[in-house]
């Protein structure tokens, strides 16, 4: 018989390993209901955002078959991320989209949201993620340490655009694409005024115009904002802790017509804040939304390069 102390001690390490079990469990399903959050507000801006990491790991979305995403460097040393595209029949032409993350934010947050890949595949589109330098973009007025030191993001991502064509056999260069989140949809519509000829059309969420837009041929954009938004208020305002002053959101259309005549510019609102809305209380889904809009332009003429321009 064992004795009494012996079993008071059995009794005791029982006790302590269910509950270590138990705090565990909490620990656990705690940090899962933050992920979630995070994840629904596809990485909101953030006073004082830190330097990306690089994006060497797969994004937590689902992924079609053999969609293994790559960082690829580009010779200045910038670098976007770049999944195999799924197959594609012989000769075929195929849309490329750019997907841009926010001030703060990544591009796997992007593709989890989005499920980017898995709607490319769908659509027969190649989609390609760029990667803003301390995650955040030189949109000309915001945001972070590339607008206050002129990233030429632009640049970027015409690079991009010609690495990708290199890479991936069949990109069509009448639909090249844009879609971005919050200072990458400011990036988005920075970059189809400066590049018209480049990129047959745009979808930000949560954007604006926070500088000039050169014009020079007619732009295809649709913005999706938030009417309680107060990161990028749909009215309007100064954000002191983002160094901007935005426009009314309803300014854009008559904005961009001023500049580049023939333009669309459409504007879809939802009653959530700064989000990327996926249905639900905020009534749409942006995603879906934006392939709709994209598919419905394409350059008049195959496009080119155009020579690049200070700024």
């Amino acid at each position: 018989m064992p004795s009494r102390r012996r079993v008071r001690l059995a009794a005791l390490v029982s006790c302590v390993l269910a509950l270590a079990t138990a705090l565990g469990g909490c620990a656990s399903l705690g940090g899962h209901g933050r992920d979630r959050t995070a994840e629904a507000r596809v990485g909101t801006p953030t006073p004082g955002a830190t330097p990306a990491s690089p994006a060497t790991s797969g994004p937590p979305g689902t992924r079609h078959p053999g969609a293994l995403p790559r960082q690829v460097r580009l010779a200045d040393g910038r670098t976007y991320v770049l999944p195999t595209p799924a197959p594609a029949p012989w000769g075929a032409r195929r849309p490329l989209l750019l997907v841009l993350h926010s001030f703060g934010g990544t591009w796997q947050r992007m593709e989890h949201i989005g499920q980017f890949q898995t709607r490319a595949a769908r659509r027969g589109y190649v989609v390609a993620y760029g990667v803003g330098a301390r995650r955040s973009w030189d949109a000309d007025g915001c945001c972070g340490w590339s607008n206050a030191h002129h990233a030429k993001d632009v640049e970027y991502l015409t690079d991009v655009v010609a690495d990708v064509r290199h890479r991936v056999p069949g990109i069509d260069p009448r639909r090249i694409y844009l879609m971005g989140f919050s200072n990458g949809a400011m990036m988005t519509l920075h970059t189809l005024c400066e590049r018209p000829h480049l990129f047959a059309a745009g979808v930000g969420v949560a954007g604006a115009l926070v500088g000039r837009c050169r014009g020079g041929a007619p732009i295809r954009y649709l913005e999706i904002h938030g009417t309680s938004d107060e990161v990028v208020p749909y009215d309007g305002g100064r954000i002191d802790w983002l160094h901007a002053t935005f426009p009314p959101v309803s300014d854009l259309p008559r904005t961009i017509a001023a500049r580049a005549p023939g333009s669309v510019v459409e504007i879809r609102s939802h009653p959530c804040a700064h989000v990327w809305p996926v249905g639900g209380r905020c009534r749409l889904d942006a995603a879906t939304i934006g392939w709709e809009f994209l598919r419905r332009y394409a350059l008049p003429s195959p496009a080119h390069h155009p020579a690049r321009t200070g700024r």
